[in-house]
């Protein structure tokens, strides 16, 4: 099964790893790039067919506890809206989730 997901984050190192990067990476489904300005990593992407799981993110993090100095990641699931709005030539109706 697949959903839709936004995914944003940040990751600094301890150590340079090109394994964890890439093993980061699968579990994300999105590139991880270097921003120079702030010497760490980050991510950012939105995926129609994800399958991002908190919970495979997690054991990544675990198993290369050691080498990571810092990491934040945010996943936002886009199936239910924040928002809906509905149009029917005699009313319009908006519904806000909080």
């Amino acid at each position: 099964m697949s959903w839709a997901t936004m995914i944003v984050g940040h990751l600094r190192l301890k150590k340079e790893n090109e394994r964890l990067i890439k093993e980061l990476e699968d579990v994300l489904e999105c590139r991880i790039r270097w921003d120079n300005k702030f010497k760490e990593y980050y991510f950012e992407d939105i995926n129609w067919m994800s399958h991002v799981e908190g919970k495979k993110i997690k054991e990544v993090i675990e198993k290369w506890k050691d080498y990571i100095d810092y990491f934040d990641c945010d996943i936002y699931y886009l199936g239910d809206p924040g928002e809906s709005l509905f149009y029917d030539k005699k009313w319009v109706y908006c519904n806000i989730i909080r």
